[in-house]
């Protein structure tokens, strides 16, 4: 028995430990956002040779968390080459603790931190045995003559069909048969033999060298994941989420398991097939529907046996689950569902039509593509639906060349990877560089460059403060989309079949011809640029709706739908043509665009089925539009006009009403009135690059003013109404034109270069011996304006800036422009009747690294691929021009 005070003293005692368990538990979750912030952009952290150290990985992580970044995702790679003795062989001893330090400072930074679950990318390694490696098939064809015998080679045969007269007969391998002998006929046999891909990790870190995995095969990620349960046992928060990059394996087709899940999927044996399987193209619709029965079971078993078995068992470890689903040959959307973050890619340059944009003449958009919003909404649609509340992309891979990408052009790719509903940014990327290694330091060959050695890193804070502010509110509410549009995967299967032909859905120069070419691809671009909001649904997430008694669907994220459409499908399965025909029954609206579904997906359907296929269709009939634009007004699903403006927007919703993210990616619209179907009686505008915020109030056509010219964005909410206010009307626009009262002075720090007095502002390049020049350099004049000139000069407009500049009036620092438009506002008091002004401007590293190639100095010295340009050919900027640099152009102020 104990007495009062030992009770008191052990409850005491328990409140104690409680407490401190709760505390223990919210500071070591992986998802506490007291830890790390999402909301801030993240970057693939490059680990050459994995060759870190402490020092390193502390002055690494400072800045990193200085700039403003939120999180880091650790990727080993090959090395450089001199530095082979400080080389960590992958998850050995001194790895581990390496990794351990990271987690350590990282958690010190309130950095979060990911790490893909290998090295380089696919997944694979040094653990991969024969048994576990990517598969292909390989089908030879035997002709016997009559009478004549044939004996199994030796070899890993997995299926011998015999045809006699065109039909097949029987299969040996089933049967545990050796030797076959023809008839009086003869006859032809197609041996199916396994064979490896050969394909081993790319950009492997020493010790990740090693076959990629069969991602068709669970037994062999199950034999892989093991490797890495010591290390995760002891991780902790900050760690978060583990990582899958694009899938990008080449040649695989087979796994031993293909013939028994492709019966269970399509109830026949593909094996009585392989003369399909062996020719060279499809000839005949059976032919094409027994292709396409095979790439489904190939999808299948991609989730089956690979995705969704990755994200279980990292949850099952306590982390999160990371995935990029493009470059499989599975449907997209149904593996980024499977996931808790799925991830999308922004690759490659895009021509924005925004005055003064630039695109990298030597990106080859014919061989790589130009990226596309609607490739980046398969993921977020996932998302949408599911209730995934994180939507990542690899974003500014191959922007532009190396050394040349400037701030201006990364935020349109920020703003359009927005648009597409990502809200979770990862920069793609920054390479860990010792303090100690002359610049430019260690590399990564395809990236952007994001890390401190970057020619943007001082102005960079600024973007990652956007990034910030953005992500804040696209993270806070979910997606607003009315309509639901299918992705007609079945179609794709269904397209240009042929030997050993697997059809990877990557989102490079491919996706022309699944996404950009199709039905699908112009029905969405449609209903996008009609102000449409809407998110993309596979078959197999059409089953998680529900029915409303208003007759919309529900998703599991608890998303509402009114419609859906169906663009153009060719070929459909018996059970979605059946719950389509039962939603019609319903009431429900659903619409096909152009023409109703043409044939049965799968050639495995028996007659009753087809039967039931084409009585569903029955039931469809009167559901096909030419154009869904009337259906949709009659439905009273919310149009955003803005699109007709070219302006790009996404909508959230949230209990204090509608927000939208509104971005002027083109030159149709610099301001004007505007209507948004969910706003309120008042508008409150927040400018995300500024942090201005100002009310408008609607006027009685339910419109406002807004400003935003080419390159800006702007975050509109709902806000109280104002009885008293007035809607504004746009005031005439005032020019103020910035003219020096004497020369403008151009001088470089430390004198490196002679002071010059130019007559007009000029790019300091026009002096051959600034033409080997990285850094900065400050323009400055003094200029006059009269008392009723300073009123309207509330914002300074600059022409042509490489590649930023900071602005100082009369002595007083107003911040950087970094962006387009380039442009700053001007606060009250600074301008007077004479003033002085000095704009510092810094460029591009390009031709510092013209001349370091010139002079032959070696700084490309890495394993593996080295270092390519753009073109993926190798680097070389000896023969480059010279890069523009500083200010071009007039100068002048404005009232708006």
């Amino acid at each position: 028995m104990f007495n009062k005070n030992q009770c008191r003293g052990m409850k005491k005692l328990s409140f104690i430990l409680i407490f401190v368990l709760t505390i223990c538990l919210k500071t070591a979750g992986s998802s506490d956002p007291v830890v790390f912030s999402t909301t801030k952009p993240w970057v693939y952290w490059w680990w050459p040779g994995s060759a870190v150290t402490e020092k390193g990985i502390t002055h690494n992580l400072e800045a990193f968390a200085k700039a403003g970044f939120g999180g880091l995702h650790i990727i080993p790679i090959y090395g450089a080459k001199g530095f082979e003795s400080s080389f960590q062989n992958y998850l050995g001893a001194g790895w581990q603790q390496k990794f351990a330090f990271v987690l350590k400072e990282a958690n010190r930074l309130h950095l979060g931190i990911d790490m893909t679950l290998g090295t380089g990318w696919p997944l694979g390694g040094p653990q991969i045995t024969k048994t576990e490696a990517a598969k292909a098939y390989k089908i030879d064809e035997i002709v016997l003559g009559p009478n004549q015998s044939w004996q199994t080679p030796t070899g890993d045969i997995q299926a011998v069909s015999i045809y006699v007269e065109g039909q097949f007969t029987q299969e040996l391998i089933s049967q545990k048969k050796t030797q076959f002998q023809a008839g009086s006929t003869g006859a032809k046999l197609y041996m199916l033999s396994q064979n490896l891909t050969n394909q081993k990790v790319k950009r492997a870190a020493p010790g990740g060298e090693g076959l990629v995995i069969d991602h068709f095969s669970k037994s062999a990620f199950e034999h892989y994941r093991e490797t890495f349960v010591p290390l995760l046992k002891k991780s902790h928060a900050p760690l978060r989420a583990l990582y899958n990059d694009s899938y990008e394996v080449y040649g695989a087709n087979y796994t031993a398991g293909l013939f028994t899940e492709f019966i269970r999927l399509n109830h026949y044996d593909l094996r009585k097939h392989l003369d399909v399987l062996a020719k060279p193209k499809a000839e005949t619709e059976t032919e094409n529907m027994i292709w396409a029965d095979y790439h489904r079971t190939i999808s299948q078993l991609l989730l089956s046996q690979f995705s969704n078995p990755f994200a279980d068992w990292i949850k099952m470890m306590g982390f999160q689950s990371r995935n990029q689903a493009h470059g499989s040959p599975g449907n997209l959307i149904d593996i980024y569902a499977a996931v808790d973050i799925p991830e999308t890619e922004f690759f490659g340059s895009k021509p924005f039509d925004i005055p003064g944009y630039r695109v990298d003449p030597e990106y080859d958009s014919v061989r790589f593509g130009i990226p596309d919003v609607r490739n980046l909404k398969l993921a977020s649609s996932a998302a949408n639906l599911m209730g995934k509340k994180l939507v990542s992309a690899e974003t500014a891979t191959w922007l532009g060349n190396h050394f040349k990408v400037s701030l201006a052009q990364i935020k349109p790719v920020v703003d359009q990877v927005f648009i597409g509903g990502v809200n979770h940014l990862f920069f793609h990327g920054a390479t860990y560089s010792p303090p100690e290694i002359a610049w430019p330091g260690w590399l990564f060959y395809a990236s952007t460059n994001f890390n401190p050695q970057s020619h943007f890193w001082e102005a960079l804070p600024e973007l990652n403060r956007y990034i910030d502010k953005c992500q804040t509110m696209l993270q806070k509410d979910p997606t607003d989309s009315d309509v639901l549009m299918y992705f007609p995967m079945e179609d794709i299967w269904h397209e240009r079949n042929g030997k050993g032909k697997i059809h990877l859905l990557d989102l490079h120069a491919n996706s022309r011809d699944w996404m950009v070419n199709t039905s699908f691809g112009k029905w969405s671009e449609h209903m996008q640029n009609k102000g449409y909001q809407l998110d993309y649904i596979s078959d197999d997430l059409m089953k998680s709706l529900q029915v409303t008694p208003r007759r919309t669907w529900k998703s599991v994220s608890g998303n509402e739908y009114k419609i859906l459409l169906i663009p153009a499908p060719h070929y459909v399965s018996l059970e979605t043509m059946e719950l389509w025909a039962k939603w019609v029954k319903q009431g429900l609206p659903v619409y096909f665009l152009e023409h109703l579904p043409l044939n049965p997906n799968s050639f495995g359907l028996n007659e009753d089925e087809r039967a039931r296929w084409q009585a569903a269709k029955e039931t469809l009939l009167m559901r096909w539009v030419s154009d869904p634009i009337n259906v949709l007004e009659r439905f009273k699903i919310n149009r955003e006009s803005i699109a007709d403006l070219n302006l790009s927007f996404l909508r959230k919703r949230s209990a204090e009403g509608a927000k939208y993210f509104i971005a002027n990616l083109s030159k149709n619209f610099s301001e004007g009135m505007i209507n948004l179907s969910k706003s309120g009686s008042d508008v409150e505008i927040e400018d995300p690059l500024t942090g201005k915020i100002w009310k408008e109030h609607l006027n009685k056509q339910k419109q406002f003013f807004m400003s935003l010219a080419p390159g800006q964005s702007v975050i509109v909410r709902s806000a109280k109404a104002d009885k008293r206010a007035i809607a504004k009307l746009a005031v005439p626009k005032v020019f103020v034109p910035l003219e020096p009262s004497e020369k403008i002075s151009l001088s470089f720090p430390k004198q490196l270069f002679k002071s010059r007095q130019l007559d007009a502002m000029s790019y300091w390049t026009t002096d051959s011996s600034t033409h080997d020049y990285w850094g900065k350099a400050t323009y400055a004049f003094d200029f006059d304006l009269m008392p009723e000139q300073i009123k309207a000069c509330q914002i300074l407009h600059l022409d042509q800036v490489r590649d930023w500049v900071r602005i100082k009036i009369n002595g007083q620092d107003l911040g950087i422009v970094w962006s387009l438009p380039y442009q700053i506002n001007i606060p009250k008091g600074v301008l007077k009747d004479k003033n002085h002004i000095e704009l510092e401007v810094m460029n591009v590293s390009a031709n510092r690294i013209r001349k370091l190639d010139r002079e032959k100095t070696p700084w490309k010295n890495f394993y593996e691929i080295n270092f390519v340009d753009i073109q993926y050919k190798p680097f070389d900027a000896s023969k480059w021009g010279v890069t523009e640099s500083g200010l071009k152009g007039e100068l002048y102020f404005s009232n708006r």
